[in-house]
């Protein structure tokens, strides 16, 4: 691999001329100059050392984004829309600013931790942790923090950065929306493990302040407040099967993502349930595919290119040496209503 030194003296110019340029530090070197060394890094694919910069100058441009896996995924983490999405856009940005993105996932926060302490990182996004996972986190990292829907009460969300939704008002919004369209009966569909304190559990919360804000019951008789299906066991899609006799009535099944709303909907069709006609589905997230399912998918949607880009511009902002006065940026969501809803009639 081509080094600095070699490209320096092939140019005819010191070494410090071509790390200035390579760094866009491009102010005292002639233009000339600067489009002959551009040309010769891209021609002899110049790698930077990162490494052995972090060591030997205590710099570092890697951006560790750490994701803590609190879902069950039939693929894997990144399969999910949602977060292929965001992650994507990171390494765009993190990219475009001069920086290297290192990706860890994993469900062991020890783990996590222990990773984060091992490398020379520039700065850190968190995505889906607890507050007290954050903080034990931020407590050991010895360079800036920004979570991606951290959760945790608002008290708690106050230690450090974090860039979010209001997932319980984002819930309510949904609720509203529904009894709006005539619906009576919403029942929240969810993964065990996913709901567990976290974003899914404050949307469910949501929907349900809104059932006792109107005086309606959170469930049937027989059925649970909150229906649990493992997306890795089929046998557990049967405990939908105990809504069929509702079937037509103005029932609605609130799923907490997209991705579990396709798979719900699924179920019902192999059961030869219609939806809307028989049961009415919505999801959260708004992601790549839900105007393009069968039927398209009523959810919440969020700009989720814009939560990347807002925890970033903190992240570069704290690491440039500013000071964010807000703790908490909380994004704004919308409902968007298609074809997996239908309005119901005053006599259903």
């Amino acid at each position: 691999m081509i080094t600095i030194k070699e490209i320096a003296e092939m140019m005819n110019v010191s070494p410090t001329t071509v790390a200035n340029v390579i760094h866009g530090r491009t102010n005292k070197v002639s233009k000339e100059n600067v489009e002959r060394i551009q040309k010769a890094l891209r021609d002899y694919n110049y790698v930077p050392r990162m490494g052995l910069e972090s060591l030997t100058k205590g710099k570092s441009r890697i951006i560790l984004v750490v994701a803590h896996l609190t879902r069950k995924y039939s693929l894997t983490y990144l399969s999910d829309p949602f977060f292929g999405y965001i992650v994507g856009v990171m390494e765009e940005i993190i990219s475009n600013a001069g920086y290297y993105m290192m990706l860890y996932i994993n469900k062991e926060n020890r783990d996590i931790t222990s990773t984060a302490m091992s490398w020379n990182v520039a700065g850190i996004i968190t995505i889906t942790f607890s507050c007290k996972n954050f903080k034990k986190l931020s407590a050991v990292a010895d360079c800036p923090i920004v979570g991606i829907d951290t959760y945790g009460s608002p008290e708690e969300l106050k230690e450090g950065h974090h860039v979010k939704l209001d997932d319980t008002e984002a819930g309510r919004l949904m609720g509203r929306y529904l009894i709006s369209r005539g619906f009576k009966n919403i029942s929240p569909v969810t993964d065990d493990a996913d709901v567990q304190g976290g974003s899914s559990q404050e949307r469910i919360d949501g929907v349900r302040d809104v059932l006792r804000e109107y005086h309606l019951p959170c469930s049937r008789p027989g059925i649970p407040d909150i229906i649990y299906v493992d997306p890795l066991d089929e046998k557990s899609y049967s405990k939908l099967n105990q809504l069929f006799p509702y079937a037509g009535q103005n029932y609605v099944l609130f799923c907490t993502s997209d991705q579990f709303a396709f798979s719900i909907i699924g179920y019902l069709t192999r059961q030869g349930m219609r939806v809307p006609e028989d049961f009415s589905v919505c999801g959260f997230d708004n992601n790549s595919y839900a105007g393009f399912s069968n039927p398209q998918l009523t959810t919440v949607h969020q700009d989720i290119r814009k939560k990347a880009e807002t925890a970033l511009d903190i992240l570069f902002s704290l690491i440039s040496g500013k000071k964010i006065e807000d703790s908490i940026v909380y994004l704004p969501v919308k409902i968007m209503f298609r074809d997996s809803t239908r309005i119901c009639k005053k006599d259903d």
